[in-house]
């Protein structure tokens, strides 16, 4: 398998936000969606959650963070280091 090969079946290509509106969590899905897209140029979909204090972050289907299964909100870069370890295998 070539370089490219590994790259191409190792980019994201979907990014899903699916945030509480009661809880008013649209600025952190917003403020994590940016980090997602300055590091690896894809624009995350938002979603409004019917689940109330949900703040879910899926990739290509899976899901790689839960604030309603984790009890609190990413630290700042979490999604980040999440997504590059995926890239890279380790996640």
């Amino acid at each position: 398998m070539n370089q490219e090969q590994v790259k191409s079946e190792s980019a994201i290509r979907d990014v899903v936000i699916e945030y509480c509106v009661v809880c008013n969590y649209r600025a952190i899905a917003a403020v994590t969606a940016k980090q997602v897209e300055m590091e690896f140029g894809v624009k995350p979909t938002f979603v409004q959650s019917k689940v109330n204090g949900a703040l879910e972050v899926k990739v290509d289907g899976e899901l790689i963070f839960s604030k309603t299964k984790s009890g609190r909100f990413p630290q700042q870069g979490e999604v980040v280091q999440i997504l590059k370890k995926r890239m890279k295998g380790e996640a």
